[in-house]
């Protein structure tokens, strides 16, 4: 218990004393994802994650067609065929008694026919009156009167829906107004909604509605659901009557389609309009009777075009195209189950948006290194839109651009505050260290000289007062050299004396230069020595070091030559022996005196020898201080060959 205890107290120092640095990164990260939620709030993300909706749309597996619905177009060649615009109301009521023939459910009549002063009327007027199942529309929810559209006068308003359409503010159709009042405050039905209702109410399905325009709309125990002013990515957005998302029916070619000509020659099969919905409508290019979008797969514009697969992202679509789509997905919800459009609450979309952004900053914390978290955003931003695409797929709209943006941005901006803080902290660590080794390896060694010459005999006073001054003149040296070594960028070594080697030039002239600099320090060890050997470093020629290693290094021989000068007792010879073998490189330096061991642990030490452990651990090898035979120390470092891969 007291060791789980003691875990635990742990963990939480950890995060008490990380909390501080947390907070410097986590901060921009929130900023970023509260700006952005912000923004979204307001509407500026609208039309991205329009866009973005309607490419997902698109690219969704195809569905079957729906055989329930087919579209009769009048097309520029069916106008050429009869010879004259607007089609002729004989020519209308010839094609219509021909499908009645056999008996489709219901037929809307997508045309608009208010003039009945035609000479051939007579004929059509019969045929509005004697089919039951025929369905016109009008155009009624424009506020000034004379933009709208009486439906022909032959049939009665139960039987009339209004072809009206909402477009959003980039020129695209993304919804569909089923049920409004008028300016005079008369409620009326869409023609797909009335279509679909008279088709349901053959198999025993009941339309419930209330006296509202906006009251739910329910075939059964099917409940549609009603677009409300910040649906999905709409921010705002006038939400009056009731309107649906629309869901595309997801397939090149979503339903079967015939044009006037095929009608009156009778080239088609009988089976197609047996007890299906017939919506006849224009689709010849000269009439504009069209609407743009980029959420269908293709549309009957495109077809004529010979475009197999239209990435254009204005597509022109036929408004008897758009009333087939509403229609079918009315029906297909009923009797098929399939999904209708449904978004969450604005309260769980933005912690939606939030929970992706703080997944950011946390990926931005773990990950320390920037090009792994572009890797990792990259691949959680490829998952969010998966979950995206898979919700959609089965009928949920879920914030997409906000939500990566929100990803992205509060990841890469935690990993740029946390790589610059980083940075500095590991700038503050280097500058302490090299100030450290600047000292130790300088006014350090100097004023241990002082200390043990003070101890073991009287020293002079002009001797004391021209050392104290050496102390003086490498302490005040530090700053500058200090300087000029950070500005250096790791490229150069600073000595005392103002000597500056450059770390590219090879590794056994720059370790003999030390070595020689070394023993020109004025250390009572030194003065005994009668033998120098000039030690050979070209066996560490092939030894690849960066310029940290190369620094330890440099400062590992100085400090083991520094220590014999320092500590060495009537030492009469000082070598220095570097070998390679197969497997390893060896530096060792050598003494014959009494004094370093003197102490019973061989390996304890002050920083000297924290330095030597240090440069051990970074080279993957070893640090030894151990007697010689007879008398002396060794003071060994020994590393293993590593290969390149150009050797």
């Amino acid at each position: 218990m007291k060791f789980v205890l003691t875990i635990k107290g742990n963990f939480w120092k950890k995060v008490h004393h990380q909390l501080p640095l947390w907070r410097e990164v986590v901060v921009p990260g929130l900023s970023i994802v509260v700006f952005l939620m912000l923004a979204r709030s307001i509407g500026l993300l609208q039309s991205q994650e329009w866009l973005v909706f309607d490419q997902l749309l698109r690219v969704r597996p195809n569905e079957a067609i729906d055989q329930r619905v087919v579209i009769v177009g009048i097309d520029e060649d069916d106008i050429s065929y009869v010879g004259s615009y607007p089609i002729p109301d004989r020519k209308i009521a010839k094609m219509l008694s021909i499908l009645h023939t056999y008996k489709p459910r219901v037929i809307g009549l997508d045309l608009f026919k208010d003039k009945d002063t035609n000479s051939d009327r007579a004929d059509f007027a019969l045929v509005l009156r004697k089919n039951v199942n025929i369905i016109g529309v009008e155009v009624a929810l424009n506020q000034k009167r004379t933009f709208n559209v009486k439906p022909p006068p032959e049939l009665p308003a139960e039987r009339v829906g209004f072809a009206d359409v909402i477009v959003d503010p980039d020129g695209k159709l993304r919804r569909n107004l089923l049920a409004s009042k008028t300016h005079t405050g008369k409620l009326k039905y869409s023609l797909p909604l009335c279509l679909a209702q008279f088709y349901l109410r053959e198999q025993g399905i009941v339309f419930d509605h209330g006296s509202h325009s906006y009251d739910p709309i329910q075939f059964g125990s099917s409940r549609l659901v009603r677009f409300l002013p910040n649906s999905g990515g709409y921010v705002g957005t006038d939400a009056n009557g009731f309107q649906i998302l629309l869901n595309f029916r997801s397939h090149p070619e979503p339903f079967r389609t015939l044009s006037l000509r095929d009608v009156l020659t009778k080239k088609f099969d009988p089976n197609w309009i047996r007890d299906r919905i017939v919506i006849i409508g224009m689709t010849a290019s000269s009439i504009k009777d069209r609407f743009t979008t980029s959420a269908v797969k293709r549309t009957l514009y495109t077809r004529d075009l010979g475009v197999e697969n239209s990435a254009n992202q204005y597509q022109w679509i036929y408004g008897v195209e758009i009333h087939a789509h509403a229609t079918s997905q009315i029906i297909s919800n009923v009797l098929d189950g399939r999904p209708l459009l449904k978004v969450w609450p604005d309260f769980w979309e933005y912690l939606w948006i939030l929970t992706w952004g703080l997944f950011g900053i946390i990926l931005g914390l773990i990950l320390q290194s920037p090009a792994k978290t572009l890797l990792s955003l990259g691949l959680a931003s490829i998952g969010l839109v998966g979950i995206c695409y898979i919700l959609l797929v089965v009928g949920w709209w879920i914030p997409l651009v906000p939500t990566l943006l929100s990803l992205t941005g509060a990841g890469l901006t935690t990993s740029f505050f946390d790589r610059d803080l980083r940075t500095l902290l590991e700038q503050r660590s280097l500058t302490l260290k090299r100030c450290f080794e600047t000292i130790h390896n300088g006014p350090l060694q100097t004023l241990a000289v002082i200390l043990r010459s003070l101890g073991e005999e009287d020293i002079e006073t002009e001797k004391l007062r021209s050392q104290l001054e050496q102390v003086n003149r490498e302490l005040r040296s530090i700053p500058d050299s200090l300087s000029q070594e950070m500005l250096s960028r790791n490229d150069s070594l600073y000595l005392e004396g103002n000597v500056v080697l450059d770390l590219q030039i090879p590794i056994a002239e720059l370790l003999y230069h030390i070595y020689d600099s070394t023993l020109q320090r004025k250390f009572q060890g030194f003065e005994t020595i009668q033998s120098f050997i000039p030690p050979n470093f070209e066996p560490l020629e092939e030894c690849y070091l960066n310029a940290d290693q190369k620094r330890s290094l440099y400062l590992f021989l100085q400090e083991a030559l520094c220590n014999v000068g320092k500590h060495s007792q009537r030492a009469t010879r000082l070598d220095v022996v570097c070998t390679r073998s197969a497997s390893e490189y060896c530096l060792q330096i050598i003494d014959n005196g009494v004094g370093i061991l003197s102490k019973s642990n061989y390996q304890s030490g002050g920083g000297g020898t924290d330095q030597a452990q240090d440069l051990a651990r970074k080279l993957r090898g070893k640090f030894r201080r151990f007697p010689h035979s007879p008398q002396g120390t060794v003071c060994e470092l020994s590393w293993p060959v590593v290969s390149t891969w150009w050797q």
